[in-house]
């Protein structure tokens, strides 16, 4: 089984946020996936509302992002405030990493999903044309 481009991304991602959920806590990991689902509901249907009500794009843009960004901080903070203090600190930094690597992973995933299948085409042709270059001339 051989590893490319997109794999490495999920990996990478899903042990960075699998480490800060540790220190985080699982209230911080699982506020963090909580607020993340909720930006992207906010986003996905921000976008069709503000369709129907603002024409120009950049203020669109402008309009689901303040929407997104909102969103994301209030369940940020209502989940946090909510779940804190339920775990003792072992079981606390375990669910904490558990849930932040799925997190990262979930991110990571549907990055790299929206990115199409365009992507991973153009990686894996650039991948074989990087393994014809000889190592003394690579950068």
């Amino acid at each position: 089984m051989t590893l490319c481009a997109p794999d490495y991304a999920i990996i990478t991602a899903a042990l960075a946020v699998a480490i800060v959920g540790a220190f985080g806590g699982f209230s911080g990991a699982l506020a963090l996936l909580l607020a993340s689902v909720g930006g992207g509901a906010a986003a996905k249907y921000g976008w069709a509302l503000a369709g129907n009500h603002i024409d120009e794009t950049w203020s669109r843009v402008l309009a689901v992002t303040a929407a997104t960004l909102v969103a994301f901080c209030l369940v940020r903070i209502l989940v946090r405030k909510l779940v804190s203090g339920l775990l003792a600190q072992p079981a606390d930094a375990i669910f904490g990493f558990a849930v932040g690597a799925i997190t990262g992973a979930a991110i990571a995933a549907v990055t790299v999903t929206a990115l199409g299948p365009d992507y991973f085409a153009v990686m894996q042709e650039r991948s074989a044309l990087l393994a014809l270059i000889p190592w003394q001339f690579a950068f």
